[in-house]
């Protein structure tokens, strides 16, 4: 594995993950000293997380944990499960054979993302795609304006890198059952799918934030004298 993608890999999940504290400062030269590399690949892996939002940059700051703290995500899934299902009541009443087509496209892309190693992100953007979708198909413009921009939200969108294969698939389990409200134009099984859905996401990204935190999840310090250039 390339240095940039370790350092990238192992940070990314920190940060989903909750392991840092909103605000830490990311320091290129001890991480570039516990993950045994150059400083180099550790700047690059830092810019693409940055560019993600999960990090921010501040003029002769550094690169510094960007402040998603556990009140935000608690605070962003209770929304998200107060009106998104309502959404999606609204949108397997109104969609019709166009909406079913497209959630089921976004489906079997997502199946043949899970089934290739490593393509987490086409996951999570495919994910997006399916939620966004409901929103459009709702008709509501202002449940579209208060929900995009918690789906769109940097930890929450990138929680996928922390799920197992068995979690993806009850992911995406749960997206044929709304696709099968949408199907049978059943507004309340669909608001019922959705909130499930969405509580199971909750709880996925509470436990895994909470294995992160733990001392065990740190990989191990490499000595300077295993550090390679």
């Amino acid at each position: 594995m390339r240095g940039q993608d370790k350092a990238y890999g192992i940070l990314r999940q920190r940060l989903v993950g909750g392991h840092y504290l909103p605000g830490f400062h990311l320091r290129e030269e001890a991480l570039a000293f516990e993950f045994g590399i150059s400083r180099t690949p550790v700047r690059a892996a830092l810019r693409r997380l940055v560019e993600e939002g999960l990090a921010t940059a501040d003029a002769g700051q550094g690169i510094h944990v960007a402040r998603w703290s556990e009140a935000d995500i608690e605070e962003t899934f209770r929304l998200r499960i107060l009106l998104e299902p309502h959404a999606t009541e609204l949108a397997v009443q109104r969609g019709g054979d166009t909406l079913v087509q497209r959630l089921e496209a976004c489906n079997a892309r997502m199946e043949a993302a899970i089934a290739q190693k490593g393509a987490v992100a086409t996951i999570q953007q495919v994910n997006r795609e399916f939620h966004l979708t409901l929103l459009e198909f709702s008709g509501s413009p202002r449940l579209k304006a208060i929900l995009e921009p918690m789906i769109d939200m940097p930890v929450v969108v990138s929680s996928f890198v922390l799920y197992s294969k068995e979690e993806l698939n009850q992911s995406l389990h749960h997206h044929r059952d709304i696709t099968f409200a949408a199907r049978a134009r059943d507004g309340l099984l669909g608001l019922n799918a959705m909130k499930l859905h969405l509580r199971m996401s909750h709880a996925r990204v509470i436990r895994h934030r909470e294995e992160w935190q733990k001392p065990d999840a740190v990989p191990p310090v490499r000595t300077a004298a295993s550090a390679k250039t």
